[in-house]
C-alpha cells in the first residue's frame, strides 16, 4: 500500500514540475471533463465533484489520476504553464494528515529551500473536513515557487487540489479556486449500461478476484494506453506490484456505473467498485481506473484515456 501511494504521489508532482474565475453553467448540465472538457470548470466522473479555475487556462492531459489546466508563459521554457492547477484522485486508506505528510518526501527531491509556510486543518463550504497545506522551493534548475494543497476525503478516495505559483505567497485569488471544489451527490447514482458492458464490467470484476493476470490482460486491447503506458506495463503491475487489487485479497467485486456514454466503437464509462475483503461487511468503494473502453470484434475491452 505504501508503494503504491507514493507512486500515485510522484505522478502527481512530476506532472507538476514537467509542465511547469470561476464558470456559470450549472454542472448537473455538464459532462466529465475526459469526455467534454469545459472552459475554466474541471468536472470528475467519479467521485462527482467540480474546481473552476480562470477560462483563459489551458487544460492539458497528464498521467494517471492527474488532471492538468495552467497558464502559458511565453517567458518561461514551451509547455511551461504557471500558475497551474493539479488534481489528483487515488485510494488510500490513510488519514487526511498521514496523507498530507507523504507528499512532503517527494517535494524534497525535486528542489532546495523547501519551507513548509503552513499545515493546518480546513473545509469546505459544505464542511467537509480538508487539510490546507503551503510550501515554497527553489526547483531544481528552475524557478523559486509556491504550491497550495488542499487534501480532502471521500470514503477511501484522497482528492488533491494542488496550484502553484511562482510570485511568492499564493494570494486568495489563487487559494479560492482550491476551495471551489464542490461535490455532486446527486451525479453518483447508478446509471444503466448496454447488456454487453455490464457483461464486460461484471467479468473484469470476477477476474480480479480470481487473481488470474491473463485472464484479466485479455480486458485490456493491445492498443491500450494509459498515461502513455501500454497493456504490457499494465500487466507487470498486476504481478509484481503488492498493492495491485489481485494481491488485496478481496473476496467480491460489484461494479457500479455512474458515467456512460456511448461514441461509435468506443464508450466513456465511469464509477466504481464495490470490493469486500473477508469480514468486511460493508467494504469500500474504489474508481475504476481507467474511463474508455473500446468494441473489438464484438468484445469490450479497456482502452485507456488516449484520444
Amino acid at each position: 500500500m505504501k508503494k503504491l501511494i507514493v507512486l500515485a504521489i510522484i505522478m502527481a508532482v512530476m506532472v507538476l514540475v514537467a509542465a511547469l474565475v470561476h464558470a456559470q453553467t450549472p454542472a448537473s448540465d455538464l459532462k466529465p471533463t475526459f469526455i467534454s472538457p469545459t472552459p475554466g470548470l474541471y468536472v470528475n466522473g467519479w467521485p462527482a465533484f467540480t474546481v473552476s479555475y480562470p477560462k483563459e487556462w489551458v487544460e492539458e492531459p497528464a498521467p494517471g489520476p492527474v488532471s492538468f489546466a495552467g497558464l502559458p508563459r511565453p517567458d518561461l521554457p514551451p509547455g511551461t504553464h504557471i500558475p497551474a492547477l493539479y488534481i489528483d484522485v487515488a485510494p488510500s486508506s490513510l488519514s487526511l494528515e498521514e496523507w498530507a505528510k507523504n507528499y512532503m518526501p517527494v517535494f524534497l527531491q525535486l528542489g532546495t529551500d523547501t519551507k513548509i509556510l503552513s499545515d493546518k486543518p480546513s473545509q469546505l463550504k459544505d464542511g467537509t473536513r480538508t487539510r490546507e497545506v503551503e510550501l515554497e522551493q527553489v526547483l531544481k534548475n528552475g524557478p523559486k515557487v509556491n504550491y497550495f494543497m488542499l487534501i480532502t476525503k471521500k470514503d477511501v478516495i484522497f482528492v488533491s487540489i494542488i496550484l502553484v505559483a511562482d510570485e511568492g505567497k499564493l494570494g486568495e485569488e489563487l487559494k479560492r479556486i482550491a476551495y471551489s471544489l464542490t461535490f455532486l451527490p446527486g451525479r453518483e447514482e447508478p446509471v444503466q449500461v448496454p447488456s454487453d458492458v455490464r457483461a464486460f464490467l461484471d467479468m473484469w470484476c470476477t477476474d480480479i478476484v480470481s487473481g488470474d493476470v491473463k485472464a484479466l490482460m485479455e480486458h485490456y486491447s493491445d492498443r491500450f494506453r494509459h498515461a502513455g503506458f501500454s497493456k504490457r506495463f499494465a500487466e507487470q503491475w498486476f504481478r509484481n506490484d503488492p498493492t495491485s487489487p489481485i494481491h488485496q485479497d478481496i473476496m467480491s467485486c460489484e461494479p457500479t456505473v455512474t458515467v456512460f456514454e456511448p461514441r461509435e466503437d468506443k464508450a466513456y464509462v465511469d464509477g466504481f467498485n464495490l470490493e469486500k475483503k473477508k469480514g468486511d461487511a460493508n467494504g469500500r468503494k474504489m474508481n475504476m481506473i481507467y474511463q474508455q473502453i473500446i468494441n473489438e470484434h464484438g468484445e469490450w475491452k479497456w482502452y485507456g484515456n488516449q484520444k
